[in-house]
């Protein structure tokens, strides 16, 4: 697999613990930074976002249940255009 060089900015202290880490491990800096960020991004991807809130309506009668079905289909229909 190909690697990509990036350069992040740490503070002093967050640069430290990197180093006191991954001397404890016997790993280099670079080493430990890939697989946090490896392992970060498997969380992201294991963790559902959450559900966006349901579109609120203002009328000033109830709405039948065809009415709101047909409002939120509209709702989310604008919503995919949107992406």
């Amino acid at each position: 697999m190909s690697r990509k060089k990036s350069t992040i900015y740490l503070d002093e202290a967050a640069d430290m613990r990197l180093e006191a880490v991954a001397r404890k491990l016997g790993s280099s800096k670079a080493e430990l930074m890939r697989r946090f960020i490896d392992e970060g991004l498997l969380r992201a991807d294991e963790t559902e976002p959450p559900l966006p809130p349901l579109p609120k309506y203002r009328s000033e009668r109830a709405l039948t249940v065809e009415e709101m079905d047909e409002a939120i289909y509209q709702s989310m229909k604008r919503r995919a255009q949107k992406r």
